[in-house]
């Protein structure tokens, strides 16, 4: 493949705009509600989605991706309306669902003249040849997806996503399950790709070092309920002058934790002291000072976020000394 100039975005600058979508699966009374009553505004640029798995992320990403119909609700995407005009937002849209499911034995190259076959694209080598040097994939032509590491399978569903160039760009759940470098590369390409012509990318993660990298504004969804909208400083002051720094006791978090007096942002053994007991740590918690020697620190997203969704890094796990020995 010869490497050529870079097809032109269909358009450009384009927002996308969610009006009180709801979403139930089953019954259209009974059946599970994925999304209650969801508003949310999204300019050009990288705008992060967070929330946890099953807060409705991947359900609110299939309908601007006009997969599935929200019960109720608007959803436009540019000039056009995501349900009755959902061939015309298919043309502006590029997505990256969590699984994407490629024939393992065919190769990169094979596979995304598929994909460009099945989207009639014209003269789909040039746009090939293109998404291959956007996601660093041009060496890996030839290779069988089945041999790819995780990260290249990944960026093989963001070059298919780009086949086209869409305006749109929206993306699920990108970097779970990749290495750190692999998903740091990940990120500075979603950047580099949203300084190239006025992309509007939609990030949806539950890993907050995905938005703190490269978003300028985000929104968290939590049990199908938006919780926030804004910047990402916005989100960060929340937890303004609730955060401290603690030298504890396993046992002391454990029962704060219990009876809910405290969210746990992060947790770390102590290294730099060789008389600590195995039993102490360094906690950092949001909320009213748990004890006179425990220090005020300056929040991060990661604090923000806790505080907001009311929920502590190791509420998801058995116990804090769990967390300690992960």
């Amino acid at each position: 493949m010869q490497t050529t100039s870079q097809p032109e975005l269909k358009t450009s600058n384009l927002p996308i705009h969610i009006q009180g979508v709801s979403k139930r699966y089953g019954s259209p009374k009974k059946g599970r509600l994925a999304l209650d009553n969801v508003d949310l505004s999204i300019q050009p640029g990288v705008f992060g989605l967070l929330g946890r798995n099953g807060a409705g992320k991947s359900t609110l990403l299939q309908i601007l991706a006009t997969l599935l119909v929200p019960t109720k609700g608007r959803v436009q995407i540019g000039p056009y309306d995501a349900v009755k005009q959902r061939e015309q937002v298919r043309e502006l849209v590029g997505f990256l669902p969590q699984d994407q499911g490629f024939y393992a034995t065919l190769t990169v190259l094979e596979t995304l003249r598929y994909l460009a076959a099945l989207q009639g694209l014209e003269r789909p080598d040039i746009h090939i040849a293109e998404v291959l040097d956007a996601v660093n994939l041009r060496d890996r032509a030839r290779t069988r997806v089945g041999a790819l590491s995780g990260g290249m399978r990944r960026r093989l569903g963001l070059a298919q996503a780009l086949l086209g160039n869409p305006p749109v760009l929206i993306v699920d759940e990108p970097t779970a399950g990749l290495d750190p470098v692999e998903q740091q590369r990940f990120r500075t390409l979603l950047a580099r790709l949203a300084a190239q012509g006025n992309r509007t990318i939609l990030l949806s993660t539950h890993i907050i070092g995905d938005v703190a990298t490269i978003a300028s504004h985000l929104a968290v969804l939590d049990q199908g309920k938006m919780l926030f909208q804004g910047t990402v400083p916005a989100l960060t002051e929340i937890a303004r002058e609730r955060c401290w720094s603690w030298r504890t006791t396993i046992a002391r978090i454990e029962a704060l934790r219990e009876r809910r007096e405290l969210l746990i942002s992060s947790l770390h053994p102590i290294t730099d002291d060789p008389e600590a007991s195995p039993d102490q740590v360094i906690a950092r918690v949001i909320g009213e000072q748990p004890d006179a020697e425990a220090v005020p620190v300056a929040p991060t997203l990661e604090d923000g976020y806790f505080s907001l969704i009311g929920v502590s890094e190791a509420d998801s796990l058995n116990s804090v000394s769990d967390r300690k020995n992960a």
